[in-house]
């Protein structure tokens, strides 16, 4: 087959990994991958099969308009935003798939993106039936149940268990000093609740009877912690994240909307014990994590505390974590997603 991903960007997101992951696999497996995109910034590896395509037009608009005028000579083309997808659709027709890792409406807080978003997901979704590929059940729901969307096949992500297992690092662990550390997602998209991270760690650090650090990785979070003791890694590659998570305490991760987060996954398969939301959808409450509702900044602080006072529950949390790491690899999900779009081109006879 000759597939074809098409992004704005492609940076240190886990949906951009979870791209490239697939896209890598697919030219492994033979087939003939571009990935078209305006930026590549990312500390993924990309896979020297994988042909690299600057969009015609540069920005934003340059994206959508690079998608509605140019015609893709593939037999598939991927997007992951509905905007991308549908701009696509004009020219390319059922050779498009949505490979929806969120809802999209999460992403845009100006209420007219809001509404052109809706609008083009009833559009894109139920009149025209582009088909999808969603990342959990409850996208799947809530794309079926609004938009009356075509979802081809539900294909969680997986962690790659090769990669993510647990493995503390002696530096780390001595250089701790005694103290219990705290691993945080630094990124400016609100969606992942950095603030609400901050408000957490004040609550815990004016309640706790021990010492406590903040180890950050993502995004610049230099002076984001007055106070307290604070580690700021920034992007860091697989091996190092694996080191990260498998030497803390707890990751705390208040997100307030999800797809299919890998770095819950990737802290699982590090036993690493996960304090997070609702909106992670298999994080299940003191059985694989410690689960708050979204936004609740007492409930998050008193969960952190509970696993950095008892190591019998943070035993017990992360041996879950860890099983349900096992059951979900991203062998079975790169597979998945081959044999879903390959039953794409066979139904359609593009190939």
């Amino acid at each position: 087959m000759r597939i074809s991903f098409v992004r704005h960007s492609l940076l240190s997101r886990g949906g951009d990994k979870m791209v490239l992951v697939y896209a890598s696999h697919l030219a492994d497996n033979g087939h003939e991958v571009h990935l078209e995109t305006n930026i590549v910034d990312t500390v993924f590896p990309i896979n020297n099969k994988i042909k690299i395509k600057p969009l015609a037009l540069k920005g934003q608009l340059g994206t959508i308009l690079s998608a509605i005028f140019w015609k893709r000579s593939v037999d598939l083309v991927i997007a992951d935003i509905i905007p991308l997808a549908f701009a696509l659709h004009f020219r390319n027709g059922n050779k498009v798939i949505y490979f929806a890792q969120d809802n999209n409406l999460t992403h845009y807080r100006n209420p007219l993106m809001r509404l052109l978003v809706m609008i083009l997901n009833y559009i894109g979704l139920s009149y025209y039936q582009i088909r999808t590929i969603a990342v959990s059940t409850e996208i799947s729901c809530i794309l079926s149940e609004k938009y009356k969307a075509k979802i081809e096949r539900v294909i969680p992500n997986g962690v790659d268990t090769s990669l993510f297992y647990p493995a503390p690092s002696e530096s780390l662990m001595k250089r701790k000093n005694g103290r219990r550390a705290v691993v945080i997602l630094s990124r400016s998209d609100q969606r992942k609740g950095f603030d609400i991270a901050q408000k957490v760690i004040e609550k815990v650090t004016a309640a706790r009877s021990f010492p406590v650090e903040i180890w950050t990785v993502g995004e610049k979070a230099v002076e984001k912690f007055a106070g307290i003791a604070h580690r700021d890694f920034g992007y860091v590659q697989e091996q190092e994240l694996r080191e990260i998570l498998s030497s803390a305490d707890v990751f705390l991760y208040p997100s307030r909307s999800e797809g299919s987060p890998l770095m819950v996954m990737e802290a699982f398969a590090c036993r690493c014990p996960v304090v997070t939301t609702e909106a992670v959808p298999y994080a299940i409450h003191r059985i694989n994590a410690m689960v708050s509702k979204v936004g609740d900044i007492d409930s998050l602080a008193d969960h952190v505390c509970k696993i950095l006072e008892s190591s019998e529950l943070a035993g017990a949390i992360a041996a879950h974590g860890y099983d349900y790491a096992q059951d979900h690899t991203l062998q079975y999900a790169k597979a998945s997603f081959e044999n879903t779009i390959k039953s794409f081109c066979e139904l359609k006879q593009h190939c």
